[in-house]
């Protein structure tokens, strides 16, 4: 097992070969304060880049030994170039940023086969790659593109596409102010595999969340599989798993990406019954949707330990819904009892409490519970803290940005959901809020205003529910898995 250290938080980095074309590998250092004095370029063709010193070749630059070297170069000259500038300079870590290589043709294998000898005869050096992004560590100041968060939080990503790396970081961040510890792009995995980085990830304090986005196993290792699901038995965190190329016709679009080799569902969920990898479906959404309410839980509780957060996650399904709709109460039910959460009728005796709360004249003291016109007032609170028996584990409540129409109306209306909030995290139970999305400008407004009060919103019931289901789902993997033992 290497240690990574270095490659999430090098000290050296160089970039070869520097163009202006990748400017945003140099953009990203500077975003997160990365000391530019130990950022080498190396081209014969610039004096400087973007403020940064140029250097012609490897030998000009002032040190004798390189942390993170990104190498991005045309296909025919990689691995020729590469043995020469291994000659020259102590290399820690290759970011393999080629591409055209295992994933697209006979001679890119021949090519990446050349690569991977070399690797393997230099016992010092590793590499991720080639036909990836990059690394992102905000701790470590590194990071491959400018637009990333600079802050640090607590979940690691490891995926073989580096778009869906990206736009994981930057959905994450605009829906839900999620923020990440490591991340990294894989591609094609010649050398490091994903099993080295979920490994690395387990023994990392500062994480506490996995995200993976899967394609398949790489050509070079017949034996990844097998190393794989033994590094998975032993982790006790969450993983949550999108994987790639479920389909048959999918699998020929990943020899064309990554050029790994896919397996079969029955593989995967034997896996999963297994280990804490939890499967996400088929859909960038669904990913961050998933991360979005493990994070938020996990942030509720940040001076326990994972044994301690697990006993506060939901131990049931069973879900109170609030809205002032009759219509959409009739649909969330179905909708949600077709998923498998459950709408539990209340009891007599909660019952009696909600109409001595409010005799009814419209709407309905039932689960969902309609209450037009009241949610602005004292009585709302006290039906809903009246509504959430021992029994249930989420609220879900339906918002929208009629709420704003009225200044002192919505002060009130915030004023109740703050409330609502404090009162369902006092219980360890689960807020979600439900709020459609609209193109109109106070939607943002409104959207600014309910993230930064901490609320966990979700654009529809069925994406909020599901995310549900994936803590639910590990909260009972963990509790059969304690058992055991």
């Amino acid at each position: 097992m290497p240690n990574l250290d270095l490659l999430f938080a090098p000290k050296t980095v160089a970039i070869y070969e520097a163009k202006e074309k990748f400017q945003y590998f140099i953009e990203g250092f500077k975003s997160q304060g990365f000391n530019l004095e130990n950022l080498f370029l190396i081209t014969p063709s610039y004096d400087h880049l973007f403020g940064i010193k140029c250097y012609p070749s490897f030998e000009e630059i002032p040190v004798s030994s390189i942390d993170l070297l990104i190498l991005a170069i045309g296909r025919n000259r990689v691995a020729n170039e590469l043995e020469q500038i291994l000659k020259i300079k102590k290399v820690k870590f290759i970011h393999l940023f080629t591409a055209g290589l295992g994933e697209f043709d006979e001679k890119g294998m021949q090519i990446e086969r050349k690569l991977k000898e070399l690797i393997d005869s230099n016992e010092d050096v590793r590499a991720f790659g080639p036909n990836c992004m990059g690394v992102y560590s905000p701790a470590g100041k590194n990071a491959y593109l400018p637009d990333f968060p600079v802050v640090s939080g607590k979940i690691g990503l490891i995926y073989q596409s580096g778009d869906l790396l990206t736009q994981t970081i930057r959905f994450g961040y605009t829906r839900h102010g999620l923020t990440f510890s490591k991340g990294i792009s894989v591609g094609n995995c010649m050398d490091l595999q994903v099993s080295d980085f979920l490994e690395y990830f387990n023994d990392d304090p500062e994480i506490e969340i996995i995200g993976i986005y899967f394609e398949g196993f790489p050509k070079y290792r017949p034996s990844e599989g097998k190393r794989f699901f033994h590094r998975l038995k032993k982790i006790k965190k969450p993983i949550l798993f999108l994987r790639g190329g479920i389909t048959t016709r999918a699998q020929t679009a990943i020899m064309s990406h990554t050029g790994t080799l896919s397996t079969d569902d029955k593989i995967w969920n034997g896996i999963s019954r297994q280990s804490t990898l939890i499967n996400v479906e088929s859909s960038l959404d669904d990913m961050i949707d998933a991360l979005a309410i493990f994070d938020h839980i996990f942030r509720k509780y940040p001076a326990m330990s994972l044994r301690e957060k697990i006993q506060f996650l939901p131990k049931g399904k069973n879900a109170l819904v609030l809205l002032w709709s009759g219509g959409l109460g009739v649909l969330d039910t179905d909708t949600l009892t077709k998923i498998g959460l459950n709408l539990p009728l209340f009891k007599e005796e909660t019952k009696d409490k909600l109409l001595k709360i409010y005799p009814l004249k419209v709407g309905s003291l039932s689960n969902p519970l309609d209450l037009p016109w009241i949610t602005r007032s004292e009585v709302f609170f006290k039906l809903c803290k009246a509504a959430i028996t021992e029994e249930i584990d989420v609220i879900i409540m339906h918002t929208n940005i009629f709420v704003l129409r009225d200044n002192e109306r919505f002060r009130l209306y915030l004023e109740n959901l703050n409330k609502l909030k404090e009162h369902v995290d006092s219980n360890h139970k689960i807020l979600m809020l439900i709020l459609f999305d609209s193109p109109e400008k106070e939607w943002i407004y409104y959207y600014n205003i309910l993230k930064e009060n901490g609320f966990l919103v979700y654009p529809n019931l069925k994406r909020a529910a599901n995310a549900f289901l994936k803590l639910h789902e590990y909260r009972t993997r963990m509790r059969f898995d304690s058992l055991k033992r």
